[in-house]
């Protein structure tokens, strides 16, 4: 059973009630930042809820009115020291949360506050509705910094497809809840003072359905159309790509830069 306190010490709070558990993203001092530590606090929360039958659905947002800035660049930072072995590994958190998440049996639906960027928009690609502030802003930063958004890349591609995924991708520019609605990444985006009551009527309408048919549904949507099956040759694939960008020349140089807050040396302008 889940329990309905929230847990403020810890990175993960979450409160249930009714057959729906909210689960929140709390370190908003470091903008709700997948670090190493919250990621695996979020998949032990979701294997509880998975294995929890009073519970029907998860809503999944972040705590100080704001949603997720994406992987917690100090660990990132980190893994320049890291060799690829090691840079492998931390990336299989990423994609084992993305692939857990994507055949999660429950349905998640995620409240986006002000921005989701790189790794948190992989969170939107695997989730079953999203609903976004009207201001929030989305992107995927990381050719900004040397490195490649390799872990979220088939998920965000299953959910966009080729030509919006690439386009933004490799531009890295950010883009507005109305192009990330228009993009398929966001169901719907509306104010934050009407965000409570569509997301409780959002809930309340899942949390109404046989929970044995939704659950066969998404299995089966995802068989049909995973073409391009997710598998372990995939996750090779995408945490090798990671990896190497982050013990790479410019992946080391990108994240440096950043953090001195100057120009990597590709962009000198």
């Amino acid at each position: 059973m889940v329990s309905s306190e929230c847990k403020t010490e810890q990175l993960i709070k979450l409160d249930s009630n009714y057959g729906i558990t909210n689960v929140s993203l709390n370190n908003p001092a470091k903008r709700n930042a997948l670090s190493k530590e919250m990621i695996i606090e979020l998949v032990k929360a979701l294997k509880a809820i998975s294995s929890d039958a009073s519970q029907k659905v998860v809503v999944l947002k972040g705590e100080g009115n704001l949603f997720c800035s994406g992987a917690d660049l100090d660990w990132m930072r980190s893994g320049t020291n890291q060799d690829v072995k090691e840079n492998i590994s931390d990336a299989k958190l990423f994609f084992d949360l993305y692939t857990y998440m994507s055949n999660f049996p429950k349905p998640i639906i995620i409240w986006v506050e002000k921005f989701a960027f790189g790794g948190a928009t992989g969170l939107l690609a695997c989730a079953d509705y999203v609903v976004a502030n009207k201001d929030a802003v989305f992107g995927y930063p990381e050719v900004k910094l040397g490195l490649v958004p390799a872990t979220i890349a088939p998920f965000i591609l299953r959910k966009t497809g080729l030509s919006l995924t690439q386009a933004y991708m490799m531009s890295g520019e950010t883009f507005s809840a109305k192009e990330a609605k228009r993009m398929g990444l966001i169901h719907e985006y509306c104010k934050t003072s009407d965000s409570e009551d569509r997301i409780s009527v959002l809930s309340q309408t899942f949390a109404k359905n046989s929970g044995e048919a939704m659950m066969a549904s998404k299995h089966l949507l995802n068989k049909i159309v995973d073409r391009m099956e997710i598998d372990g040759t995939m996750e090779q694939l995408c945490c090798q790509s990671i990896a190497s960008a982050r013990v790479s020349n410019e992946g080391q140089e990108g994240v440096n830069a950043f953090f001195e807050k100057r120009n990597p040396n590709w962009n000198k302008q």
